[in-house]
Parts: structure tokens; C-alpha cells; sequence
């Protein structure tokens, strides 16, 4: 077995720089996958067996497999997810930093009134998502740029929790719009103000709680 050389691994990550590979732990593992597979070749038969590997895994095959990654990256997700309210189980520190959130936000929510209110929780939100994306950018993969050349894969279980997160803001922000109008003039108006209260500590609580258990772990997919 031999070390291939930097040209020879350059021309592997170009191929797989091609095909704008969504997820890191994909990128990672076909690279590695390459890596191991052409160490046995001599540097004769490097170009023949890179096509064989090429044509194996075809920008289709990588299609597929960020699909399943996805669903096995979504599964687990749904995983921390349920966990993660299980307060007992995270530990002095955050279950402090849970009992200082009510400490701050339930005087909040007298002060400044309920609609007040959510509009705050909704900032934070969007400061705590923003702030999570920029200071982790590198980490997770993320990139402000839409060109191909500054395309950079991503760490699949942060996609997804980014992704739920405008899924999970869409259907409370859509609660937080009907279900006041739907109350109004009811003899249920008074609760108006509990389920602001109550959707805009959600956004935050869930937000921060799953962001604190999900596993960013490797998902093997090409069998040995």
C-alpha cells in the first residue's frame, strides 16, 4: 500500500468538490472511501480505478445518499428532541440557565405586555438562531455566500436543526396570529395573554434545549 501524493488527493477532492456534496460527514466519507481505495493501485492504475470509483458513486448514487442521511439525521433529531425535556437529566447548569430565563422573562411579560412580549421572544430568537449560524459557521459548514465555488457541505444534524427551527417558528408564529383573533370577544379572551406568554417562552426554551442535546455524530453509509 502506498501514500498517494498531493496532487493525487487534490484531484479526488476537485471530483468531489464537483458534485456539491449537501452534507460533511458524505464529503468525509467518500473522501476517505477514495483515500483507501486507491492506496492499493499503483500510479499507473490510479486514473482507471478514480473513474471506477467515479461511476460508482455517480452524482445520483450521492443524491441518494444524502437522502438517507437525511431520514437517519431526522430520526435522531426527533430523538433529542423528546429527550430534551427531561429536565432532570441536563445537569445544574442548564437547569439554572432554564430557572433564570423564568426569573427574566415572567416580569418581562408584566412590564411590557403580552404582544410586547412575544415580539421580545421572537428577537431573541432570531438573535440566538443568527448568532448560533455566524459563531459556528466553520464548525458546521455554513456559508453566507451563494456561488458554487464557495459552496462548502454541511454537518447534516445542524441542517436539520436550522431547518426545524423555521418549521417549529412557523407554526407558533402562526398560532401567536390566530389564536388571539380566534378568542376575541369569547368568553376564552382572557387567555390571550397566557398563550403569549406561553409561546414565546416555547420558541426560546425549545430552541435552546435541543440546540444543548443534539448529537452532531458521524452516520456510517458506505459498507466496508
Amino acid at each position: 500500500m502506498r501514500k498517494l501524493t498531493d496532487i493525487e488527493i487534490q484531484t479526488i477532492k476537485d471530483r468531489l468538490d464537483r458534485c456539491l456534496i449537501a452534507y460533511a460527514e458524505i464529503y468525509d466519507e467518500l473522501l476517505d472511501h477514495y483515500i483507501t481505495a486507491l492506496e492499493r493501485t499503483t500510479e499507473e492504475e490510479f486514473d482507471r480505478k478514480k473513474e471506477a470509483l467515479d461511476d460508482e458513486f455517480s452524482w445520483s448514487i450521492i443524491k441518494q445518499m444524502e437522502k438517507d442521511l437525511q431520514k437517519n439525521a431526522w430520526k435522531e433529531l426527533m430523538s433529542a428532541s423528546k429527550s430534551s425535556y427531561k429536565i432532570w437529566t441536563l445537569g445544574w447548569e442548564k437547569v439554572g440557565v432554564l430557572i433564570l430565563m423564568a426569573v427574566i422573562l415572567v416580569p418581562a411579560f408584566h412590564f411590557v405586555g403580552e404582544e410586547y412580549f412575544y415580539l421580545v421572544a421572537l428577537m431573541f430568537f432570531v438573535i440566538l438562531m443568527g448568532s448560533s449560524v455566524y459563531f459556528n459557521r466553520k464548525k458546521y459548514g455554513f456559508t453566507w455566500s451563494l456561488a458554487p465555488g464557495k459552496h462548502q457541505p454541511k454537518h447534516v444534524m445542524a441542517a436539520m436543526f436550522f431547518g426545524s427551527q423555521g418549521l417549529i417558528f412557523g407554526i407558533i408564529h402562526l398560532s401567536a396570529q390566530l389564536l388571539p383573533k380566534l378568542l376575541l370577544n369569547t368568553p376564552y379572551e382572557h387567555l390571550t395573554p397566557f398563550i403569549f406568554l406561553s409561546l414565546g417562552i416555547m420558541i426560546l426554551a425549545y430552541s435552546w434545549l435541543v440546540f444543548t442535546t443534539i448529537n452532531l455524530k458521524t452516520f456510517k453509509l458506505i459498507k466496508s
